[in-house]
């Protein structure tokens, strides 16, 4: 069962299911989940930064994942810097540098990726790299595995 626009007297066509839950998504998902012809995958973000975790539903893509740390949380894309992980359940205690946060973000949120052929799970980077290296999976495709706190965005 589909429910329209929630906003009163809005032009909008909008519809979504009875159970959906509004969620504040970072504006580029909104788009994205709009635009796509493949559904939005978000999720809760837990950066931390005034001892409350931010709550913005964003993409899991490193892209994504960098603008948002940039644009909300002012965290700088200089490669070589440091900067320690302030994602709310984090225990690690040494720096990361920055060309590997969104790598290790994508840890916190659980997301991996499949070998289409043989079905190895793991890191992207480490899928690519075994497809390249095997010829039984040279034609393979890169399949996401979305982490258990993903949440599909069905309108936007």
């Amino acid at each position: 069962m589909f429910t329209r626009c929630f906003l009163p007297h809005c032009p909008c066509e909008s519809t979504s299911p009875q159970n959906s839950v509004i969620i504040d998504v970072e504006p580029s998902a909104a788009v994205n989940a709009r635009d796509a012809q493949v559904e939005t995958l978000v999720y809760r973000c837990l950066w931390d930064t005034q001892h409350s975790p931010c709550g913005m539903f964003i993409e899991g893509t490193s892209r994504d994942l960098l603008s948002h740390l940039r644009e909300r949380h002012g965290v700088m894309h200089t490669a070589d810097a440091e900067l320690e992980c302030r994602w709310s359940s984090c225990s690690m205690d040494k720096r990361l540098k920055m060309n590997s946060i969104a790598r290790h973000i994508g840890k916190h949120l659980d997301i991996q990726f499949r070998c289409s052929r043989c079905g190895l799970t793991a890191r992207d980077d480490v899928v690519r790299d075994h497809i390249r290296r095997n010829p039984a999976c040279a034609d393979a495709a890169v399949h996401l595995v979305p982490g258990s706190g993903a949440r599909r965005i069905v309108s936007a």
